[in-house]
């Protein structure tokens, strides 16, 4: 097996990590990739496979989509991995970058006692270390995967005072919050895409009159993205339970993203977004 085909493979079966953890694994398997010169069809089948798998995360599908840009330039094989080469170069700076800018952005717009959070981010982590150590942190459950007990057991052991509390509680918590922030797997014109609970909080958020802060790289912005729910049932005590994984947030439910380039409102990024739509080609839209 090829080390491309291998990392198609583990980015596909990551059900645990989160979105910025993953990306990171996909540009560190891309960058050991290229000790093997792939050649033209082996990133063709490549990226043919990364745009079928986390349809929901915007940052896996905007390489494979970049990839894909690449190959319709028809750059002989020779050159071709020279091209990625510089590509994934940018990508690692700018995503090295994201999270200390990200977190110092949000330092300076608020001072919050309480946060309120949900999942598992890099990228939230980041910021709440950045944030002074006597703010509390409470944790959704975020059910059916519960990787909301990372979030919480990992800022226990670095200090802070972080609980878990189940999902149906988010009204509660966030009513005696100063903050809601999220992370996200994708932001499109449609929605922010993130775990399911996400639309509850934003909600929440907006009844209780508390801010509902996204926070995300820029390689999580994406003029279209295909929703993947990842639904199913299971059974429990005789009765069938349907789950899903992934929802779409509407983008008039936050106050503002805070990315690497700075903080600009839900309906400024929904323009911006779209602008950056009508300016693909038919080709480009294909590919994403």
């Amino acid at each position: 097996m090829t080390t491309l085909s291998s990392l198609l493979n583990d980015v596909s079966n990551d059900q645990v990590s989160g979105s910025s953890e993953i990306y990171d694994k996909l540009l560190d398997g891309l960058q050991s990739a290229l000790a093997e010169r792939p050649k033209v069809q082996e990133w063709t089948d490549f990226a043919v496979g990364l745009s079928n798998v986390k349809r929901s995360m915007a940052p896996v599908q905007n390489v494979a989509g970049s990839i894909k840009v690449l190959l319709l330039a028809r750059i002989p094989d020779e050159q071709f991995n020279g091209f990625i080469k510089g590509f994934l170069a940018d990508l690692r700076k700018r995503e090295a970058e994201a999270t200390g800018k990200i977190a110092n952005t949000l330092v300076g717009s608020y001072r919050p006692a309480k946060v309120v959070t949900i999942s598992y981010s890099g990228t939230i982590m980041g910021a709440i270390e950045a944030l002074p150590k006597d703010v509390k942190v409470s944790v959704a459950e975020s059910l059916p995967m519960g990787e909301g007990a990372i979030t919480c057991r990992k800022l226990m052991e670095r200090g802070y005072e972080a609980c878990l509390f189940r999902d149906s509680m988010a009204p509660t918590e966030i009513r005696e919050a100063d903050l809601v922030i999220t992370g996200a797997d994708g932001v499109c014109p449609e929605g922010v895409v993130n775990k399911v609970g996400t639309m509850s909080m934003a909600l929440a958020a907006k009844q209780h009159g508390k801010p509902f802060v996204v926070l995300c790289s820029t390689s999580k912005l994406i003029p279209v993205l295909q929703m993947d729910a990842v639904e199913g049932e299971c059974s429990s005590q005789e009765l069938k339970v349907k789950e899903i994984v992934f929802e779409m947030t509407p983008l008039d439910l936050v106050t503002a993203f805070i990315t690497d380039e700075g903080a600009i409102s839900g309906t400024e990024m929904r323009s911006r977004l779209l602008r950056d739509r009508s300016r693909m080609s038919d080709t480009e839209c294909q590919t994403c």
